[in-house]
C-alpha cells in the first residue's frame, strides 16, 4: 500500500470549517488529509479530523460531514462527533450533492443543512439522479461533558461527486431479457474499502432489478432468498449458499442460471464460477459453468457505414451481405439500423419507414415519419408515427402494436432501443432543453406488450439532434445549443453524468462502439466517419464521403 500525505496546519484546517468548506473540493488534487491508495479496486481512504475542544454546532456538523468521508474502522472518526449512544447508519443510502452544504442554525439544539441533490445512492447500490433538488438534512444536538455532540444524524452519507467516485466503486450486475439467453446490466455502486464487497454485490442480486428495469427482465433469484453465510473465495470460484426459499419454486436449471448471474455480477472481483449451495440441503448445488448459456449482445467491432454509394464495413474482415434491393444513397437515407446475425435493416428514407431483409424487396411500414427509427435483435422496428403524441409503434413486419410512452413531457425527438432489446431510450424537447428518459420494454413470447414507467435521466442544454447507446450502461445525447454550437453528453444509467468533447465540425448522425469502453462513432458534416478515443474525436482516413452511420445491434 502507497501512502500520499498532504501536510496541512491544524489551524488552517480549523479556517477550513469555520468558513463552511464541508469535505473535500469538488475537483482538483487533495490539498488536505491523508489519501491512502490501495492495489485491486483503487481502495481510496480519506483520513479526517476528530471534534476540537469548545467547537461550536456549525462546527461539530461541518466537522462530522467532513469526517464521514473515512471509512475506517467503522466511521469510526465520524463517529467520535455523536453523543453517547447515538445510531447513525453511514451506509443506509448517499447523497450526491452539488455545491456546498448551506448550515442554519436558529439558536436551538437543531442544525440544518441545505444540500443541493444531484443524486441518491440506496442500500443496494442503485444510483438515481435527481433535478437539483434542495433537500433538508437536520442535526439534533447536545451538550456532553461540556462539548457538543450530534444526538441525532440523518442515516447514509452527503458526498460530492468527486468524493463518491473516489469513494465507491461501480459494479454490474446481471438480468436476463424475456429469452433468457441475453443478459441485461444493471450499475450498482459499493464501497471501496468494504469488508466483504462479494457478499455486498450477492446481497444486491438477491435484491433484485432497479425498479424501473424490473418489468422487463427476469431474475433466477427467488423474491424471498437471502444470502446465508459468507461468501467463500478460493482461487477463482466463489461458494455461495442461499436460504430454502430458493428451491421452493424453482428447479435445478434456475439455480444455476442464479449462479450464473452471480459469477457476471462478482466478474470484477476476479470470479469466473460461482458454487450455489442452499441452505440445509445438504448436496443440492449447481454450478454457473453447468447453466444454460447467455451472454451480454456483441455486434461486430467494425463500424458500418454508407460511403461512396455503398454499405461497408470500415476495415479488414468478411464483407457485409445484404442484398435488400435498393440503393440507400439513391433513396436518401437518413438512417440505418442492422442487425448482425442476419442483416435484417431499418431505414428512414425521405419519410417512409423501411424494412430491409436480404433477398427481398423493401417493405414500407409507414410515411411521413421524422424521427429516425430504431430496431431490436427479435426483429420489431421502432418509429415514432407523430412526435407530438406520446406513444411509439412497433412492427416485426407482419403486425403492429401501438404502446404508450407513459410519464413522457415535450415532444418526441430522438428514440433507441439497446442491443439487448430490454430497454428503450426516449429524448424530447423540453423545458428549454432536452429531456432523456430511459425504461423497460415488456415483453410476453417476444413480442412487445408495454413500456414500463421511464427513469428520468438528467437533462441537457439545447435542442436535441441525436440519441444513441454509447455502451450497454450510458447514453450519448447530441444538441445544438443557441450559440450555433452543439455538446454532447454521456448520460450513465445508475450513474453520473459527463460533458464530452464536441469536435471542430458538426456532428450530424451518432452511432454507439462495441464493449462496456466503447468509443462512440459519428458523421461529420463534412462526410467525414469520426471516433471518439481518449477524449478525443478522429477522423477515420481509409473512408470518404460517409452518408451515415448504421447503428450496430
Amino acid at each position: 500500500m502507497r501512502i500520499r500525505r498532504a501536510t496541512v496546519a491544524t489551524t488552517a484546517v480549523a479556517t477550513l470549517l469555520v468558513a463552511g468548506c464541508v469535505g473535500l473540493p469538488d475537483s482538483g488534487p487533495v490539498t488536505a488529509g491523508e489519501v491512502q491508495e490501495g492495489t485491486g479496486l483503487g481502495d481510496v481512504e480519506f483520513i479526517a479530523e476528530g471534534p476540537v475542544a469548545g467547537a461550536s454546532q456549525d462546527e461539530i456538523v461541518q466537522g462530522f460531514l467532513q469526517a464521514a468521508l473515512s471509512p475506517a474502522d467503522d466511521f469510526s472518526i465520524a463517529r467520535e462527533y455523536l453523543a453517547d449512544g447515538a445510531i447513525w447508519d453511514p451506509l443506509a443510502s448517499v447523497t450526491l450533492r452539488s455545491g456546498q452544504p448551506q448550515l442554519t442554525s436558529s439558536g436551538g439544539a437543531t442544525v440544518d443543512a441545505v444540500v443541493d441533490v444531484v443524486g441518491e445512492v440506496d442500500e443496494h447500490g442503485s444510483f438515481t439522479s435527481v433535478a437539483d433538488d434542495a433537500t433538508r438534512l437536520s442535526f439534533v444536538l447536545i451538550e456532553q461533558r461540556g462539548e457538543w455532540r450530534i444526538a441525532e444524524a440523518p442515516p447514509g452519507l452527503v458526498l460530492s461527486r468527486f468524493s463518491f467516485e473516489r469513494l465507491f466503486d461501480a459494479q454490474t450486475l446481471a438480468w436476463f431479457a424475456d429469452d433468457r439467453s441475453i443478459l441485461v446490466p444493471d450499475v450498482r455502486w459499493f464501497p471501496r474499502t468494504s469488508a466483504d464487497l462479494a457478499g455486498d454485490v450477492v446481497d444486491a442480486v438477491l435484491a433484485g432489478p432497479v425498479a424501473w428495469l424490473a418489468p422487463a427482465v427476469w431474475s433466477a433469484a427467488d423474491a424471498d432468498a437471502v444470502r446465508v453465510g459468507d461468501v467463500v473465495l478460493t482461487d477463482e470460484t466463489a461458494e455461495i449458499t442461499v436460504s430454502f426459499e430458493q428451491v421452493q419454486e424453482s428447479s435445478s436449471v434456475e439455480l444455476s442460471l442464479l449462479a450464473l448471474q452471480l459469477q457476471q455480477a462478482l466478474a470484477r472481483l476476479g470470479v469466473t464460477e460461482v458454487v450455489l449451495g442452499v441452505d440445509g440441503v445438504d448436496g443440492y448445488s449447481a454450478s454457473s459453468l453447468d447453466a444454460p448459456e447467455a451472454a451480454f449482445p456483441t455486434v461486430d467491432a467494425r463500424p458500418l457505414v454508407l460511403a461512396d454509394g455503398a454499405l461497408a464495413f470500415v476495415g479488414q474482415g468478411a464483407p457485409f451481405e445484404a442484398d435488400w434491393g435498393v440503393d440507400l444513397d439513391a433513396i436518401d437515407a437518413t438512417s440505418l439500423t442492422v442487425r448482425d446475425a442476419d442483416g435484417l435493416g431499418v431505414a428512414l428514407a425521405s419519410g417512409q419507414v423501411l424494412r430491409l431483409t436480404s433477398g427481398a424487396s423493401p417493405s414500407v411500414l409507414d410515411t411521413g415519419v421524422t424521427v429516425a427509427p430504431s430496431l431490436d435483435r427479435a426483429g420489431w422496428a421502432w418509429w415514432v408515427p407523430d412526435p407530438a403524441i406520446q406513444a411509439i409503434v412497433a412492427s416485426d413486419g407482419t403486425r403492429e402494436i401501438v404502446l404508450a410512452l407513459p410519464e413522457l413531457e415535450g415532444r418526441i425527438s430522438s428514440i433507441a432501443v439497446s442491443r439487448d432489446g430490454a430497454r428503450i431510450a426516449v429524448a424530447t424537447d423540453a423545458g428549454g432543453g432536452t429531456a432523456t428518459w430511459v425504461a423497460g420494454i415488456v415483453r410476453e413470447e417476444g413480442v412487445p406488450t408495454s413500456i414500463a414507467s421511464p427513469q428520468r435521466m438528467p437533462q441537457a442544454t439545447g435542442t436535441a439532434v441525436d440519441l444513441a447507446w454509447a455502451t450497454a450502461t450510458s447514453l450519448a445525447v447530441l444538441t445544438s445549443t443557441t450559440d450555433g454550437g452543439q455538446q454532447l453528453v454521456q448520460l450513465a444509467l445508475g450513474g453520473t453524468t459527463q460533458q464530452l468533447a464536441t469536435p471542430q465540425d458538426a456532428i450530424t448522425q451518432l452511432a454507439g462502439g462495441v464493449g462496456a469502453s466503447s468509443s462512440l462513432r459519428a458523421r461529420s458534416a463534412d462526410g467525414e466517419l469520426l471516433v471518439l478515443r481518449g477524449g478525443q474525436w478522429q477522423a477515420a482516413s481509409s473512408v470518404t464521403d460517409v452518408r451515415l452511420v448504421a447503428i450496430q445491434i
